[in-house]
This record gives C-alpha cells, structure tokens and sequence, in this order.
C-alpha cells in the first residue's frame, strides 16, 4: 500500500501524462494506417473491429489525461485512472499481434513479433514513469513475445530455439535498457533538485542581504543625521578661526565615512544586482568639469596639474545617468591624485557614433608610479589594492575601482586598466542616447531668506533629529512644530494650518507613509498640503518610489541645511523662486 500511494503521489509521472495527451493525434493516425494496412491481411471485418476497440481504448484514454498539462490541477485518483488506462491501449495492440500471428502465415508472424517489439520500445521511452507503469504498459507486449514463440509455435530445431532466445534476449536488453533509463532520470531530478534547492538557498541569502543592507543604511543613516546636521548648524553660527576649522574638519570626516558607508552599500547593491540607473539629459562637458573642479584645490595642493580635455566631437547633450557617471569618474580622478606625487593627472574624453547613441569615452591617465602587470585586475577586486603597503601610505578601503567597473559595465559600458609607460591609465566607456537639450530648470537658491513666514510641521520620533532640523530652520526664521508621530501630526493638522509638512517614514503608533495617505484623502485639511519625505531610507529607487506614493520632494539623511531650506522653499513655489526668496 506505502509503494501504492508513493507512487500515486509522484509528480513526475504528471508529465508522462501531459506527454501521452499530446502525443494522442499521432499515435490515432498511426492506428488508422495499421487498421488499413493488416485488413489486406486480415480482412476488412477483423480490421475495422481492432480499429474500433483501438479508438474506443484512445478515447478512454484521453479523458483520463485531459487534465494533465493543461494547468489544472490533478491528484492520486486521476494519476490513479491515468495508469489503468494504458492498459486498454497496450492490450488493443497486443490483440493485433494475435490476430495476425494466429493467421498462420510465416510472413505476418513477423508482423505480429515486429508490433510486439514496438510496444516495448514504446515502453521504455518514458524515463520519468513510475516503476508500477513500466510493468503494465510492457506486460501485454512480453506475455505475447513469451507466450506465442513458445507456446503457438511448432518445432524444437536450433534455429528455432535460436530465435526463441533472441526474443528473451530482446526482451531482458529493452527492460534492462528501461530500468537504467529510469534510474539515470531518477539521479538526473535528484541533481536538478538540489541545484533547484541551493539557487534558492541562494536567492534567500540575496534577499538576507538586501534587506540587511536596507536596515544598515536606515540605521547607520540616522546617528550620522545628528552628526552632521550638527556640524553644518555649528559652521552657520558665530566661531572663531580656530574653531570654524574644527568644524570643517568634523564635516570633511564625516562626508568621507558617509561615502565609506554609500560605496559598501552600492558594492552589496551591485552584488544582489539592486542598482537602479536613472538616465537623464545631461551635458557630458558640465559632468567632467564638476568632477575636474572638485578636485583641483586637491592637486594644486600636491603642486600638481589638473588638465581637462574635451574633444570636439563630444556632443552637448545626452541621456544617461550623470549620477553614477560622476560617480565613476571621481574614483578615478580621485585615485590619480592620491597616488600620484608630482606631474599630471589628466582627463580625456572623446566620443564615437555608435548607431543611433554615442559611446563615450572617459580616459584618466596620470604620472604616478603606476599599476604593476601583475596586479593590473587585481585592483578592480573589492577590498584589494595593487600593493597592501599602499592602503599604509595613502588609506582607502579598495572599494572605488570596484564599484566603477560594475557600475560602468551595468551602464553598458566598461572599465579597463590600458598598458602605459608612465603611470597608471584607466578608460572608462559608457553608451549614451543622443538628446536634445533640456528645458531650463529653476536657478537653485543660493542666498538666505527671510523665512518667518512659513510654518513647517515635522514628524519625527528622534529627539537627536528633531534638534538638528530645530537647529537647522529656526536661525532662517522658519516656524517649526514637532510630533513624534503620524497620528499625532494629523492631529495637528486638524488643529492648525501649516505651510509644509516634513514627514518621517519610520515612526511608532502610525507611520509616515500612511499619515500620507490620510492627508490625501483630506483627513486632515488640505489634501494638497506640501509634504516632505525626510528619511533614513535614502537608497537606490527610494527617492523616486515616495514620489510616486504622493511626497512632494524627498530628503535621505543625513541633511545638509542648505538642501532642507530650499526642499521647503521649492516645495511652496513650485515655479522659479523670487530673487527675494533665496536660501543659503
């Protein structure tokens, strides 16, 4: 009974099934033509009878595989009716056998033998079926070769004998042949399971680690906000010399372990392939002379010269992701004026039709001491530099050329480290869509305003939080009111008028997120109420996925003051500001 219901409950004999239904078309036109055939033999009567039980046996047993293969869903007692009708089947073509054996014409014996041996060749096809199948569906076709050479077949002589053991031979190599089919199929789906089982023990480390990463940024994210938010606060009051420069160190040391932080969670994004691009119009001159200027006072400071050089073939605009293009590039300018002690470090670029897009090409080539052959793609490996005493001299993670070089080729481009005589040489292509040029965007707001007229609500359970952004607003005038909570802040709202709302995603008893969807739905005045997403949650797509839940502008922490003042601003007057309306 445990063989019986193991065997029942096999799914793979499902497939043999949805095989038998497919296959049902041929294998009635090929009854058809062996009626046709043996009624010269037989005579029209005894062949139109076979034919009829024949069809009557196919029709059985289609309706018992209908339902295999075709997305429904089957059980022990279909699988159960699948294998007993096979029976009807194999026993009308056994019966054929007979009917031309007993004829009693040499001739149509080897017919009868020729259809016999079919029968279990077609048996044996099916690697996948259980073993209770192979027995019924070869059982008619062996009784007949067994029964009728043996037993309805005169003479005792060599070659009759001879032949008797060629068809047990025949018989024992198709079964043997059968079995070890079967077999081969069994380890085959055993391997195939365990290749199944560890990819997902694979996607389930995967998704483990983006939500690890997810949980890191927010929480890593959070305790930087108060540090740096600080820091900026302090730097806008009244310092001393001495004091302004301890700040501004505080600032440079925590924008570098923010992008410490931001280039481990690119590399785990990248690995998990969670990495979003977001093309753009863009100008590829503009985006080589941000990154060129950025790190001037850098290489003026080592006495070194920092040449730019744009071909003329370079177009004025294209569409790509000037994001993650910046971001290539400032590895590796930054990389060339670290390593590199006196000379040149130098940026080319070029451009070259490539259909209907361009591919860019971004060379940065220096005078350092540059790359050995042997190390020459060690580098791009993470946490890896050329030389181990390097990371002594000039510190670094081994992360930057890393991430470049995924990011490049997830761009469609690549990164490669080109031989050179002198010093280190890295080119840097990505493909890009032409693109006209863009409509003219506001100017950013640059000066301070006079912001005593705007009150802002602010949702967010950190107390360290709350006292940046106080710290922040309330020296530019701005009316601030804190909650802890989204319940709370729709309570407010109902309470009084606001200007603007920033909105924490992540807080207790209701989150920003859902008091969102209340200020929507006109719960709590103003349905139209500019709100602000101010958020750990400053990942990949995240910016874009609060826009579309409704956010007016969204803010990843840390906050720059800079950035929250004109985020508010920008949130009020949609369109271009007033020159009177400027923030620093």
């Amino acid at each position: 009974m445990r063989f019986v219901a193991e065997t029942l409950a096999d799914e793979r004999l499902d497939e043999v099934a949805a095989d038998i239904r497919r296959l049902t078309p041929s294998r009635v036109i090929t009854g058809c033509l062996a009626g046709g055939t043996v009624s010269l033999a037989l005579g029209p009567k005894l062949a139109l009878a076979w034919l009829t039980s024949f069809l009557i046996a196919e029709g059985l047993a289609f309706l018992v595989v209908r339902d295999f293969g075709a997305d429904r869903a089957v059980g022990p007692r279909e699988r159960a009716a699948f294998i007993l009708g096979a029976l009807p089947i194999n026993g009308s073509w056994a019966w054929l056998g007979a009917m031309l054996w007993l004829h009693g014409d040499d001739r149509l014996r080897i017919a009868a033998t020729a259809i016999w041996c079919g029968q279990l060749v077609f048996a044996q096809q099916y690697r996948h079926q259980p073993l209770i199948l192979l027995i019924l569906s070869a059982l008619a076709p062996v009784l007949s070769l067994i029964v009728f050479p043996f037993f309805a077949m005169s003479g005792h002589d060599l070659i009759t004998q001879a032949t008797r053991g060629s068809l047990l031979l025949l018989i024992a190599c198709t079964m043997n042949v059968a079995l070890r089919n079967r077999a081969t199929a069994r380890r085959m789906d055993d391997l195939t399971q365990g290749l199944r089982n560890e990819r997902e023990k694979a996607l389930e480390a995967a998704r483990a680690k983006s939500t690890f990463i997810a949980v890191a940024s927010h929480e890593l994210r959070t305790p930087m906000n108060g540090l740096l938010g600080m820091a900026h606060a302090l730097e806008r009051s009244s310092l001393d010399p001495v004091q302004r420069e301890q700040v501004e160190l505080m600032i440079r040391s925590g924008d570098n372990l923010m992008r410490l932080l931001n280039d481990v969670l690119d590399l785990s994004r990248i690995e998990v392939g969670k990495v979003e691009l977001s093309p753009e119009t863009v100008a590829p001159r503009d985006v080589v002379a941000e990154v060129v200027d950025a790190w001037r006072d850098a290489a003026a400071a080592k006495s070194l010269s920092l040449i730019c050089d744009v071909g003329a073939e370079v177009p004025d605009w294209v569409r790509a992701d000037p994001l993650r293009i910046r971001q290539v590039l400032t590895n590796l300018v930054s990389n060339a004026v670290k390593f590199t002690a006196q000379g040149y470090v130098r940026v080319k670029v070029a451009a070259t039709p490539l259909g209907e897009a361009w591919m860019l090409r971004f060379r940065v080539d220096d005078t350092g001491p540059g790359v050995p052959k042997d190390a020459a793609e060690r580098v791009f490996d993470s946490f890896t530099q050329a030389d181990e005493s390097i990371s002594r001299q000039h510190g670094g993670a081994g992360l930057g050329l890393a991430i470049s070089r995924a990011l490049a080729r997830q761009m469609g481009g690549d990164l490669t480290l080109t031989p050179s005589a002198l010093g280190a040489n890295f080119v840097f292509t990505v493909p890009a869509e032409r693109s006209a040029p863009p409509a003219p965007v506001p100017e950013p707001i640059e000066d301070e305003a006079d912001l005593g007229a705007i009150h802002v609500l602010m949702a967010e359970d950190n107390a360290i939080n709350q006292r940046v952004v106080r710290a922040m607003l309330e020296p530019a005038g701005v009316a601030l009111t804190i909650v802890e909570n989204g319940q709370e802040a729709l309570a407010a709202m109902a309470r009084a008028r606001y200007d603007c709302v920033l909105m924490d995603i992540n807080m207790p008893v209701m989150d920003g997120i859902t008091a969102l969807e209340a200020i929507r739905a006109g719960r709590a005045g103003d349905p139209a109420l500019p709100v602000i997403a101010l958020t750990a949650s400053a990942m990949a797509g995240d910016r874009e996925r609060f826009l579309d839940m409704g956010f007016d502008d969204h803010l990843g922490k840390p906050v720059k003051p800079v950035d929250l003042i004109t985020a508010i601003v920008r949130a009020l007057n949609p369109e271009p500001p007033d020159e009177n309306l400027r923030a620093a």
